[in-house]
Order: C-alpha cells, then structure tokens, then sequence
C-alpha cells in the first residue's frame, strides 16, 4: 500500500530543496569575444621559423642578382603577413610586373611582384646603362618582357633553393597581366605575404612573395616539424656545388725530399761537377707533397713519356702538424 505524504511533510522537503540550492555556489563563466576573421594566424614561433628562412633567402638573393647586375643591390625582408587576396592587390600599384610559379608538391601557383620603380631600372641595367631612368606608367613590353623573365628565374631558383631543405620544387610559369591578376586567386582567399625592400643603383622598391592558403600551410606545417625534431637545415643542394667545385680545385704537388738542411758554407762552396752529402740515407723513400705538406712515401717511377709517384704509405701526421 502507497504512503501518502501529509502537507507538513511536503513542505518540510520543499524547504530542505530550497536550503540545498541556496549552500551551492553560484556557477561562473568566462565568455570572451572572438573574431573569426583572427582564426588560423601566425604564432610568434611560427613567424620566426619564417623570418630565419626567408631572412636566408634574401642574402642568397643580394648575391645572386648583384653578380649577375654587377652594381650595387640589396634585399631585405620586411615582414610576414597574412591577409586576403583583395587586401594584397589594394596595397600593390594598379600597373606593375607580376610572374606566377607552380608548386609541384602542393600541385598550386604562387606568384611574385616587383615594382615598377625597380623593374625599368633593372631593364636599364642589363641593356647597358646605369639603372637611373625614367620611371614609366605603362606595362612592359615583349623584349623587355624577355628581358625580367631572366631576373625573375634567378629570384624563384633562390627560393627554390631556400626550400631545398624542405623537400619543396618550384617551376617559373608566365607573367600574369593586370586583368588576370584581379582573377588569380579568390579576392577572400587568405594568403601568405613575404614583403622585401630592394635597393638598386639610385633606386628602392618592393618585392612580394604571395602564397595561397594551401602553400602557405604546408609550408608552415614542414617547418614546424623540423623545429619539433630539432634537424638544422642543411642546404643539400648549396653543399653538393660546393663540393663539386671543391673538386677541380688545383693544389700544387710534388715527390721531394723536404727535411734535406745542409750549412752556409756548404752551399756558398757549391761548384759545377762537384758532388756534396745531403746527409740523408740512399734507402730513405722521398715523399709526396701536397700543397706544402708531406703526405705519402713514394717512389719516382716513369710510365711512358710521363714521371710519376708510386705511393708506398701515408706518413701520419699529428695534430701539432709533426709526423709520428
């Protein structure tokens, strides 16, 4: 059989229900703002990781084109930013040079864009003058477009190079005209903007690298993990020309007997026909002389019209540079 509560009993809980909310501690939330446009930046690190590599970039970059000008030229980063496509084409003349190149590994197109108060004085430049002219408002043409397309592999090889490291290729496409630059990425799409300041001759302009979101983001991503795993990058492309190079270095050598000393008076004595001890053994082996050091025991020998060394042993050498 069911108990039926009385009034005084429904109260009595009701009350005691009501004494249990009033113990517990009020509930309290921290709501903050948020701004989904900020979503998705840069960290600090990450703008670091990018200054160091592209801070690289620009002194391959100053001399790489300074060689192949011959004058005065600098590049320095300026910044690293993200922000829109509009906002990139609003901040950049409304006639200027711009090249696309393709990122084989993310299979997309990034582009660079150079000023024009930079580009006619480069013209100028490698067609003979000086770098001081005129500064003209108007597209370039198709000689002096042939003309940048040089300047311009050089500055995506460099990047290229700079890359290396990061296991990322790029190939130079074609010139975008002002009508295709408007279409070249979505005007909302969020880039990544490398900005450079350029010096040449009695000029100064600026030189942009801009990178769609999908570059951008692999590129962030490939250099997080090597900062995560601690691997230096090592320009593996830079180490093998340095190396090759190395190789057909020339170094002066020589089979001699080095350690032969013989008194003043001896060699002040010397005379035609006259025969004079050395002071060293008829068996001692001459030695092989690299670029002033000993390094090998040989033996003169002749193969065919030549001379040659045959080589017996290495002669050890110690750290103080005496042999052992």
């Amino acid at each position: 059989m069911e108990r039926v509560l009385t009034q005084d009993e429904i109260d009595a809980m009701v009350r005691q229900a009501l004494g249990r909310q009033g113990a517990a501690k009020p509930e309290t939330r921290s709501i903050r703002p948020c701004t989904f446009r900020q979503s998705g930046q840069l960290t600090g690190e990450q703008v670091a990781a990018l200054n160091g590599l592209h801070e690289a970039f620009a002194r391959s970059l100053t001399q790489s084109l300074g060689a192949y000008l011959r004058v005065g030229f600098e590049v320095n980063l300026v910044s690293v930013e993200q922000l829109s496509y509009s906002e990139f084409l609003a901040r950049i003349p409304e006639v200027t040079y711009m090249m696309c190149f393709f990122v084989k590994q993310m299979n997309s197109e990034s582009a660079l864009q150079i000023d024009h108060s930079l580009v006619f004085p480069l013209i100028d430049i490698l067609l003979g003058g000086n770098g001081v002219c005129e500064i003209l408002a108007r597209e370039i043409s198709e000689i002096e477009e042939q003309i940048m397309e040089g300047v311009a592999k050089i500055i995506c090889h460099e990047l290229e190079t700079a890359w290396t490291p990061l296991g990322i290729h790029l190939s130079l496409e074609k010139r975008q005209s002002p009508a295709q630059m408007q279409t070249f990425l979505s005007p909302t799409e969020k880039t990544l903007c490398l900005s450079f300041e350029v010096k040449l001759a009695q000029s100064t302009g600026t030189l942009n690298l801009v990178f769609p979101v999908a570059v951008s983001n692999s590129l962030i991503r490939k250099l997080s993990i090597d900062r995560a795993h601690g691997r230096p990058r090592v320009n593996d492309r830079a180490s093998g020309h340095l190396l090759a190079k190395m190789m057909n270095c020339v170094f002066p050598l020589q089979l001699s007997l080095p350690s032969i000393q013989l008194p003043i008076d001896t060699i002040v004595g010397l005379e035609p026909q006259g025969t004079y001890s050395l002071g060293v053994p008829v068996r001692k082996s001459p030695s092989l002389v690299i670029s002033g050091r000993e390094a090998f025991e040989a033996t003169p020998v002749r193969q065919g019209r030549h001379r040659a060394a045959q080589i017996a042993r290495q002669i050890a050498i110690s750290i103080t540079g005496k042999k052992r």
